[in-house]
């Protein structure tokens, strides 16, 4: 029986807003994706479709944990994460949700299980 394998990626990368309103970033992605493409021609792997969405580090409290530096997003400063959002199920791949632990941001991976953004909490 044949059969077809769906995989899904994910990446990120840092910009500002001065380079997303120039579209300066446009022609290193365009690049990327074009060996990326080759890449996985390569392998018999074909990209169906790409894209890239922006969020305000500030806005949605989006750091790095300290412990692993895995992306997360600080719960303690944004309780409600990224409810309405259709793309919060994707996102949470990418962006860990955590809070901060004894003066440290750490990802719920990292935290104590009794705290309450905790991985098992």
């Amino acid at each position: 029986m044949k059969k077809i394998a769906i995989r899904k990626d994910f990446s990120y990368f840092y910009t500002d807003s001065e380079e997303v309103e120039a579209g300066s970033f446009d022609e290193r992605l365009e690049t990327l994706d074009e060996e990326i493409r080759a890449l996985y021609k390569k392998y018999g792997v074909e990209l169906a479709q790409g894209y890239t969405t922006f969020y305000g580090l500030e806005k949605y409290s989006i750091c790095n944990c300290e412990a692993c530096g895995h992306l997360m997003l600080n719960r303690d400063e944004n309780p409600t994460g990224f409810i309405g959002n259709e793309l919060a199920v994707e996102i949470e791949y990418v962006i860990y949700d955590g809070g901060a632990h004894e003066g440290k941001q750490l990802c719920e991976e990292c935290l104590p299980f009794t705290h309450r953004w905790g991985h098992h909490s």
